[in-house]
């Protein structure tokens, strides 16, 4: 193929630079071995991204299960002489 390339663009300087600089471009996308490591960083910001999501709905979860306990006593207990111990 480069021999083809060769014979055809000897004659225009224009198309041999064009094939030496794609020849250039096609070397160095060969030559990058780390173009997946980007990836792996993506797959570990997604998942620390949803680690912190998922501890933030445990948290914001228990503060309010917490918060409807509390209301469904004093709702219980508005009745009673303590007022369900609710201020």
């Amino acid at each position: 193929m480069n021999n083809v390339l060769d014979r055809m663009t000897g004659w225009n300087p224009n198309l041999t630079l064009a094939t030496t600089w794609v020849r250039a471009r096609v070397a160095a996308a060969r030559e990058q071995e780390d173009a997946g490591f980007s990836t792996v960083e993506m797959v570990i910001g997604i998942a620390i991204i949803i680690a912190i999501l998922v501890a933030v709905a445990v948290i914001l979860s228990g503060a309010l299960t917490t918060k409807a306990t509390t209301v469904g006593n004093c709702i219980t207990g508005a009745n009673s002489t303590n007022n369900g111990g609710c201020s």
